[in-house]
């Protein structure tokens, strides 16, 4: 890396590490946001990371004072609401209600638990709507300017949804959780064991040469000789891998051996492609995954790890 890209590389993270500090008191409840609107911890994940990177980059845009919280809110929504027209998703519209008469107020903890549901059955923007408002608190006119909608439009909105609501939680049975089979794939069960055995010939050997490894918003690695000269060279704490089905995706529950016992280190996801691992996605970084992750599975989270990571 020539002096230049260096010295551009640390004046960005020093700036990534202020913006980081500025809308840290937001990124949880933004998180929580994200997942309840995509109705999935991973895409919201997803959702939720191009959420940050795209308010660290507008920043210079920013010439007025804004609250952040709003800010981060209003391009979480934006970017799902442009996804969703990118795949010719019918955002609907609403007629301004002539008579504001809303519903009654449905308890947001009570639909969150069948967020999944609501992201099947209710419009986007009702959606949208209803969790900024009935779960986040923000205001009609706050809200107006999220979704691109007038204030009688978010008020109509709110009614439809509070009454499609209602009725989806009376009529949705609770899901069932069932049992998978974590055999399902020999691929994973091969990678699975050389991982435990922490043999390093076996894993190399499945790695792709062109693999691109994702821990972002940590770092990312685009082929095999990447990951030889960065990742792969760092030796941490004992690790303990298994396979595990969460939200729906079988994926590598890693613990680490602390002083305080096992605790949650790592989830892992592999992509494969004839026999060869061509994607990785690690969890490495993202705090507000791994806290949902680890009340999930019931395992404590580890809250220090290298480098520099300190969550208490």
């Amino acid at each position: 890396m020539s002096d230049f890209a260096t010295t551009v590389a640390e004046e960005t993270r020093a700036a990534h590490k202020k913006f980081e500090e500025l809308v840290l008191p937001h990124k949880q409840s933004v998180w929580r946001y994200c997942r309840y609107l995509t109705g999935s911890p991973w895409e919201g994940e997803d959702l939720f990371q191009e959420t940050m990177l795209k308010a660290f980059a507008t920043m210079a845009q920013i010439w007025n004072p804004i609250a952040y919280q709003s800010y981060l809110f209003r391009i979480a929504t934006n970017t799902r609401m442009d996804t969703l027209r990118k795949r010719r998703v019918q955002l609907d519209h609403y007629a301004e209600l002539e008579t504001i008469e809303q519903a009654a107020a449905v308890n947001p903890l009570e639909t969150i638990e069948a967020v999944e549901t609501l992201v099947q059955h209710l419009p986007p923007r009702q959606i949208a709507v209803f969790l900024l408002m009935e779960a986040f608190g923000f205001s009609a006119s706050d809200v107006a300017g999220m979704v691109r909608m007038t204030e009688g439009s978010v008020y109509s909105a709110l009614h439809r949804a509070r009454v499609a609501v209602r009725q989806l939680r009376d009529e949705t049975p609770k899901p069932r959780r069932t049992e998978k089979d974590e055999n399902a794939n020999p691929l994973l069960m091969e990678l699975l064991q050389a991982l435990r055995e922490g043999e390093a010939v076996p894993l190399l050997q499945m790695l792709g040469d062109s693999i691109h490894n994702d821990a972002q918003p940590g770092f990312q690695e685009f082929s095999k000789r990447e990951m030889l000269e960065g990742s792969l060279r760092h030796r941490g704490p004992a690790l303990h891998v298994s396979l595990a089905w969460l939200w729906g995706r079988q994926v590598f529950v890693v613990q680490a051996e602390t002083p305080q016992g096992l605790e949650l280190h790592d989830i892992h996801e592999y992509e494969f492609d004839r026999g060869r691992i061509v994607y990785h996605r690690g969890y490495y970084f993202c705090k507000e995954l791994l806290l949902a992750a680890s009340k999930e599975l019931g395992i404590p989270l580890q809250l220090q790890k290298d480098p520099h990571i300190d969550w208490r």
